[in-house]
């Protein structure tokens, strides 16, 4: 099965889209960020999901999974744009899977509204519902000999200077009993949530911009013997191989896949004999692998 993980792609919605009231707090900081600079490094990112799809379609890619981060403000036009830019991507629906970055769901409007699930809900489908026990969380999706099991780390951060997230309690334990699920002993299982548990380095994100409860998922994790723990959140691919927590298998961040000089992803190529790991890069309007990695 080819797998590829991207994420972070921050489509662009104009600024002049954000009704008056919604000038507050957070968004109203995120607001004067992007126009100080930060939001033309995101300027062509349809273009780039365009190329995507086309690397999709010309390699084969049997599954597409998202670690969320589709917008800057978590607004519902933002929502609404980055759901139809990406369904292209995001076909047939039952072979693609994500999930809510930090800036999706960057205010507690989005969560009373509901409004990522109403436009992203349709690729979170749930294969073994009997393990949820936070709405949706934690979800698993199996497909031959892979399985993909997504928890949800992201949350609102009232306060500017903080971008942190947290994996409730109550999906780690839910988490610990899908992988002690004997149905996984011969699959590869990738778990998949947008915050990074280790930076490149094998070291803590700071606690203002990491997972809060990285150390907690990584023991819960330990189980895992063959597959990849997904994230995104930092805008840099990098996989992490020192396999902190005892862990046996190696944590992968996807970056971003429109962010300018920096666009990436992984693709993953898996049987029942081992798996093979290559980063995708953007050049000249469109993707390409380079390295290859057997694991």
């Amino acid at each position: 099965m080819r797998i590829l993980h991207c994420s972070d792609p921050h489509f662009d919605l104009s600024l002049r889209s954000i009704p008056l009231r919604k000038w507050f707090g957070k968004r109203a900081v995120g607001a004067l960020n992007l126009l100080g600079g930060r939001g033309h490094y995101f300027d062509n990112a349809d273009e780039k999901i365009d190329a995507l799809v086309r690397f999709k379609e010309t390699h084969a890619v049997d599954l597409v999974l998202c670690t969320g981060d589709y917008t800057a403000l978590g607004l519902e036009a933002e929502l609404e744009n980055a759901a139809e830019l990406i369904a292209p991507l995001a076909q047939p629906p039952e072979h693609f899977i994500t999930l809510p970055g930090n800036h999706d769901i960057y205010a507690k409007d989005v969560i009373h509204s509901d409004a990522f699930f109403r436009y992203f809900g349709r690729y979170m489908h749930n294969d073994w519902p009997q393990y949820s026990v936070d709405g949706v969380w934690p979800f698993v999706r199996l497909f031959d000999e892979v399985a993909v099991i997504g928890v949800n780390s992201a949350k609102p951060n009232p306060m500017p200077w903080r971008s942190d997230g947290h994996i409730p309690s109550e999906q780690l334990e839910a988490l610990g009993q899908i992988l002690a699920d004997p149905r996984l002993a011969d699959r590869w299982v990738f778990v998949m949530t947008h915050y990074a548990a280790r930076l490149a380095d094998g070291r803590p994100d700071r606690k203002q911009h990491g997972l809060r409860n990285a150390d907690d998922f990584l023991r819960v994790c330990r189980p895992i013997r063959h597959g990849a723990i997904l994230n995104g959140h930092i805008h840099r691919c990098y996989r992490t191989d020192l396999t902190p927590e005892g862990l046996t298998i190696d944590l992968y961040c996807a970056g971003s896949v429109t962010m300018e000089g920096r666009e990436c992803f992984w693709l993953f190529d898996v049987n029942r004999e081992g798996m093979r790991v290559q980063r995708g890069v953007y050049a000249e309007g469109e993707y390409h692998l380079l390295e290859c990695t057997d694991v």
